[in-house]
């Protein structure tokens, strides 16, 4: 009788660690799936950013600098502002 109980025990001892083994195998399956789905998708992802077309920048027309005579331009601003080129205003 002392025989059956200790056999008994040790075969308890091994079906809770192998379940716990098998349990903690698949545990270490699915957690490495999901790792790989999400390193999968951030690839993708990057590659669909690069692919996009790239948005153009349209400023406001008094922003504009004309490609012609720049310091027509700057003059003309400047007097837009109160100002003439050339005039240095000295503060009092």
């Amino acid at each position: 009788m002392v025989e059956s109980s200790g056999c008994v025990g040790m075969v308890a001892v091994v079906a809770i660690s192998s379940s716990v083994a098998i349990f903690a195998l698949q545990i270490q399956k699915r957690l490495a799936s999901d790792f790989m789905k999400k390193v999968e998708l951030e690839l993708v992802a990057g590659g669909v950013k690069s692919n996009r077309a790239k948005k153009k920048v349209r400023f406001a027309a008094n922003v504009v600098e004309p490609s012609g005579n720049n310091k027509e331009y700057r003059r003309r601003k400047a007097k837009e502002r109160g100002r003439a080129v050339g005039e240095q205003t000295v503060n009092c």
